[in-house]
């Protein structure tokens, strides 16, 4: 597996990043999808802090 290390500017603690061509994505994956369209329906319902329902 191809790993290329790159110096980034450390932020809150965070070392160095790793990025890596081979890592798969997540978008079409149906738990994360499930997942996504039950927040999404619980923010609906209940909504944000200093957000007024309509």
């Amino acid at each position: 597996m191809a790993l290329i290390s790159k110096n980034i500017e450390v932020k809150r603690g965070f070392g160095e990043g790793i990025e890596s061509s081979q890592v798969r994505s997540h978008a079409n994956d149906s738990y994360v999808v499930k997942k996504v369209e039950e927040a999404t329906k619980t923010i609906q319902k209940v909504g944000l802090p200093n957000q007024k329902k309509k």
